[in-house]
């Protein structure tokens, strides 16, 4: 499935998605690079990649700053030589108002990590990566039904989708770029979003999650492990053939 010591650049590593994909990495042999903002949620992380066997390297990151962004990338190659799969799963979700009365300062900084955090991460990697590679950018259904109050994270995540198939079409052969159009997923996020659609409406967060869990044919919010493995198939050899796609993983959201 993975190249014995291959190497994995996984954005976003906080609880939940990130964690999960790397973690996810490093069970079938690979060696991971976690980054995000804050450190505390990377050292856990790591520690959980060195317990099963595999190298970790931690490199805090703002994904809105190209430095940093090719700091990521640089840290893959001096602290292990290569680089062959980055996955972005950094994701502000912006501030849930109505489009009207939106912030525009808001909505950039939204568009520098979704969108241009993903061009920067590309663009630092591609020289370096190894030929047959892959890059997964983690989207979400957002970029597709654009939900009320979601503005600025649905048009960032539209233009990351078109961002995958420009890059897949200029990339290959060398290179496979994919993307998942992300659900509900159980963690934090999703907790932010129960909280913020309780305080705007009299549904209660218990109820918010009812109704999710109904919306979906497989009756449940499927969890961060559970939405790992999608990114995983498109980083590995199953997915050889593979580029320029979106993975709907959203328990069959949309089939409703």
């Amino acid at each position: 499935m993975f190249e014995e010591g291959s190497v994995a650049v996984v954005t976003g590593a906080g609880p939940g998605m990130g964690r999960a994909i790397a973690v996810g990495f490093a069970e079938r042999g690979v060696d991971v690079v976690v980054a995000s903002r804050r450190r505390e949620r990377l050292e856990p992380i790591a520690e959980e990649v060195r317990a099963l066997g595999r190298e970790a390297h931690v490199v805090p990151a703002d994904l809105s700053n190209p430095d940093d962004c090719r700091a990521v990338v640089d840290g893959a190659i001096e602290r292990f030589g290569r680089l062959d799969h980055l996955v972005q799963n950094g994701h502000p979700a912006g501030d849930w108002v109505r489009v009207a009365d939106a912030d525009p300062t808001t909505w950039q900084e939204v568009f520098d990590v979704n969108f241009f955090g993903s061009l920067h991460l590309i663009q630092a990697a591609v020289p370096v990566m190894s030929d047959g590679g892959s890059i997964v950018l983690v989207n979400s259904g957002a970029a597709l039904r654009n939900p009320p109050t979601m503005g600025a994270y649905a048009a960032s995540k539209a233009a990351m989708a078109s961002l995958v198939r420009t890059a897949a079409l200029e990339l290959g052969p060398k290179l496979r770029v994919n993307g998942i159009f992300l659900g509900p997923v159980t963690g934090e996020s999703l907790d932010n979003g129960a909280a913020a659609t309780a305080a705007a409406t009299d549904v209660t967060e218990e109820e918010f999650f009812r109704q999710r869990a109904q919306e979906l044919p497989i009756r449940q919010i499927p969890t961060p492990e559970q939405c790992a493995g999608s990114v995983l198939f498109l980083c590995s050899d199953l997915a050889a053939p593979v580029t320029g796609q979106h993975l709907s993983v959203n328990g069959g959201q949309w089939v409703t």
